[in-house]
């Protein structure tokens, strides 16, 4: 059958529309799939921190909890957001699955707050509650492997406290609180000043160092109640004046270190699994020999590897650093690392032990150190990120 002409000049040009149109459809697929590669490639390299800090009224000083990005590859942070404002988010822990986030609020004259937020798809934060802390200056927060127990130190007040979580995350009532008398032979130990609650890898025992005393106030966790019950004995001596601050334990090892504030010094202790109790290794210091001004440790710890231990000096402003021995768990420093800002407070090591984040208080930076595993020593990436004012606690957002 013949058609005519105009009739095979309108096929002719629907074949011609259909072709133009089945290239433009591959191209916006060809398009999509490369930006979503992108998306993904960006996903893949990057990483997300909640920045925890001290807090003030003016335009240059922190409002509360911050958001930031890390490159994996480089190391380097660029600016998000503030997250939250809450009054000196000082210190805040990540519940093991990622969903919440627990924070106290450090304040010295009124009573402290522990807050519970549900962490979104976007990382930011969902207000579900907050309780008392039963104490002023809260200052550190844990939470068990199981998500069931929340602990808080207060340091002012001398007074730790603990709670249970639901698995929605609420934090309950105040389950108990315990306040410690005793004082030690330094100015700042007028009375007790406990300053972290240590969870041994176990999960069985927790450990509350007190700065104020000299003692590392030592609890199993009875796991049907979910309440604690002081060992026998109770605690762990320090040499006066020794100001224990935070502590940490070996990936492998049965050792565990105290990083002592007030003599600059690491305790390195074992840790008997069965009983709960410690006992003394050696004492290090963290300062150089021939360094006489003033300085007071504050942060501790271990490469993933196990094979090396970070602390933090405040005034020395620097990082000392120590090889860990295989066989026996004691250190034989390596050297030190300048933080490039002031007041090295928290410092957070990257899962994959390539990179080191260094929060200094007074000067407002966190500084950014490559780390090589074989060596342990540390290399400046930069030293300008300066968005959160005073960061003082760095923490993965999972």
């Amino acid at each position: 059958m013949k058609y005519p002409p105009f009739y095979r000049s309108l096929n002719i040009t629907g074949l011609i529309f259909l072709l133009c149109g089945s290239m433009i459809n591959c191209q916006n697929e060809k398009n999509n799939s490369e930006n979503q590669s992108k998306n993904n490639q960006h996903t893949m390299n990057t990483e997300k921190l909640f920045i925890g800090t001290y807090t003030g009224e003016g335009p240059d000083e922190s409002k509360g909890i911050y958001l930031v990005t890390r490159n994996i590859e480089t190391g380097k942070l660029t600016f998000d957001s503030l997250l939250v404002e809450v009054e000196n988010p000082t210190f805040q822990a990540i519940s093991p699955d990622g969903r919440f986030l627990f924070t106290v609020s450090e304040t010295a004259n009124k009573g402290g707050s522990v807050y519970s937020y549900a962490i979104q798809p976007d990382r930011s934060l969902k207000t579900i509650n907050s309780q008392p802390t039963l104490g002023r200056s809260a200052c550190h927060v844990s939470v068990n492997d199981d998500q069931t127990m929340l602990f808080v130190a207060n340091y002012t007040s001398g007074v730790f406290t603990y709670y249970h979580l639901s698995p929605d995350g609420t934090i309950s009532e105040p389950v108990e609180h315990y306040e410690y008398e005793g004082s030690g032979p330094h100015p700042n130990q007028n009375k007790s000043h406990p300053h972290q609650a240590m969870i041994s890898p176990d999960q069985k025992y927790v450990y509350v160092p007190d700065l104020g005393t000299d003692q590392i106030h030592m609890y199993v966790i009875q796991p049907y109640t979910g309440k604690l019950e002081a060992l026998d004995p109770a605690s762990f001596h320090l040499p006066p004046g020794s100001g224990p601050r935070h502590m940490t334990f070996h990936p492998t090892l049965p050792v565990a270190y105290v990083i002592n504030e007030l003599n600059n010094t690491i305790q390195a202790m074992k840790y008997d699994e069965s009983t709960g109790q410690l006992t003394a290794i050696e004492l290090y210091s963290t300062l150089p020999d021939d360094f006489d001004d003033v300085s007071y440790c504050a942060d501790i710890h271990i490469s993933p590897d196990g094979q090396f231990l970070y602390g933090s000096n405040r005034g020395h402003n620097s990082l000392v650093i120590f090889r860990i021995l295989s066989d026996s768990g004691q250190l034989e420093r390596v050297g030190f690392a300048p933080v490039h800002g002031d007041w090295p407070r928290n410092f957070h090591i990257s899962e994959d032990g390539r990179f080191v984040y260094v929060g200094n208080q007074k000067s407002g930076n966190i500084s950014i150190f490559s780390r090589d595993n074989e060596s342990g020593k540390l290399s400046l990436v930069d030293s300008t990120f300066g968005n959160t004012y005073a960061p003082v606690c760095i923490t993965k957002a999972w």
